[in-house]
C-alpha cells in the first residue's frame, strides 16, 4: 500500500534534485540498481517538479527514506540495515575564480560547482575515484570547464543542459579500455559557458 505524503505537492529545486542524485548514486554503489536503470532514473530526477515526482524515482529503494529529512513519513518504519550512507556533496564556488585538481587527488563521490566567470579544470587521469559513478553537477554561467579523463573512464552528460550560446566539446571519445568509473555530468551551463572533454 502506497504511503500518503501530505507534502507531495511541494515543488522541488536544484538542492532536492542533487540530493536525489546522491541517493541514487548510493543505491547504485550498494548494488540496488543496474547502470541502465540508474541512467533512466537520473533523467527523471532533472525533470521532477514536485516531491511526489522525486519520491517516484526512488521508489522501492532503501535509500528513499533519506530523501526529505524534514518529512515525518518515510517509506518504512525503519531504514533497512546495511543501507549505504549518503555521500556528502563537495560544493565549490567559482565566481571569478579557478577550481583546479590535477595529479593524484581524492575525487568526492558528489561534486557541485556553482558560480560565474570562473574556470573549472579537473584532471581525473591519476585521481582516486571512490566508486563506480561520480556525480559532477554544474550550475555555472560564463565559465570554462575542462575535464580530462583516464583511458578507462566513461563520461555521460545527457542530463547537462546548455543555454545562451554555451557549448559541449567532447574530444575524448569512448574509453580505450573497459572497467573504469562513470563520470556523470548534470546540471546546467549558461551564458557562453564551455565544457571541453579530453582523454589522456
Amino acid at each position: 500500500m502506497a504511503e500518503d505524503h501530505s507534502d507531495d505537492h511541494l515543488r522541488v529545486g536544484n538542492p532536492e534534485r542533487e540530493r536525489a542524485i546522491t541517493l541514487l548514486n548510493d543505491a547504485l554503489s550498494g548494488g540496488y540498481l543496474e547502470i541502465a536503470e540508474f541512467d533512466d532514473r537520473s533523467q527523471l530526477i532533472y525533470t521532477a517538479k514536485t516531491r511526489a515526482d522525486l519520491r517516484a524515482v526512488l521508489e522501492h529503494l532503501p535509500v528513499a527514506t533519506h530523501l526529505f529529512p524534514d518529512s515525518q513519513v518515510g517509506y518504512g518504519a525503519e531504514p533497512a540495515s546495511g543501507v549505504p550512507s549518503v555521500a556528502p556533496v563537495a560544493e565549490f564556488t567559482v565566481d571569478w575564480e579557478t577550481l583546479r585538481r590535477k595529479g593524484i587527488w581524492q575525487v568526492p563521490a558528489n561534486i557541485l560547482v556553482t558560480g560565474s566567470m570562473g574556470t573549472v579544470d579537473l584532471d581525473f587521469t591519476n585521481a582516486t575515484l571512490p566508486g563506480p559513478v561520480i556525480d559532477l553537477a554544474l550550475q555555472v554561467s560564463t565559465s570554462t570547464v575542462k575535464l580530462r579523463l583516464g583511458p578507462d573512464h566513461e563520461i555521460r552528460y545527457a542530463a547537462l543542459t546548455k543555454t545562451g550560446w554555451s557549448s559541449i566539446k567532447d574530444k575524448g571519445g569512448p574509453p580505450t579500455r573497459p572497467g573504469g568509473a562513470v563520470i556523470n555530468v548534470t546540471g546546467s551551463i549558461s551564458a557562453m559557458s564551455g565544457v571541453t572533454i579530453k582523454r589522456a
